[in-house]
């Protein structure tokens, strides 16, 4: 019941944010259409493991790492762009991750995905396969998720 109540809160959070209107009639519609789809979620997706709490401070420090790694990485694909001679070195990588918990992983490969550069191509086990667009030599290829991982792991 905690997850549903958890889903339920955070869905209509978003509803009253996306939908800026705080009508009565709105808000009765986002209260059951956010019930509904959480209830719908736990049900489909209900399984053994234990129920995580997410830590608002640390989801809101991941958000602000989230948007600085997002400006400095458009900002050096917009100076490759720019440039006379686009110079790149690609490459798929493997980096191991230390997170257990499964949406945990998945938030740090999208994570990666969403910045420009990166791609994440896979998740085995606790290896995300990455597609970088410049990878040199002497290169630390756990230096692509360690900002991330850190905070991912906080919440």
């Amino acid at each position: 019941m905690m997850r549903v109540l958890f889903w339920s809160g955070l869905l209509f959070c978003i509803w009253l944010i996306l939908s800026a209107n705080l009508q009565m009639a709105n808000i009765v519609v986002g209260l059951v259409i956010s019930f509904s789809i959480s209830l719908l979620y736990t049900k489909l997706f209900a399984k053994e493991d234990k129920f995580e709490m997410i830590n608002p401070f640390w989801f809101f420090v991941y958000i602000l790492v989230l948007a600085k790694n997002l400006i400095t990485s458009n900002l050096q694909i917009a100076k490759r762009v720019l440039s006379k001679d686009m110079k790149l070195a690609p490459q798929i990588v493997e980096v191991k991750t230390e997170l257990k918990s499964e949406w945990k992983k998945l938030l740090l490969a999208n994570s990666i995905t969403l910045t420009p550069g990166t791609l994440t191509l896979d998740i085995k086990d606790d290896t995300l396969e990455i597609h970088i667009i410049e990878f040199r030599d002497g290169y630390d290829k756990n230096e692509i998720t360690r900002e991330f991982e850190q905070v991912i792991a906080k919440i």
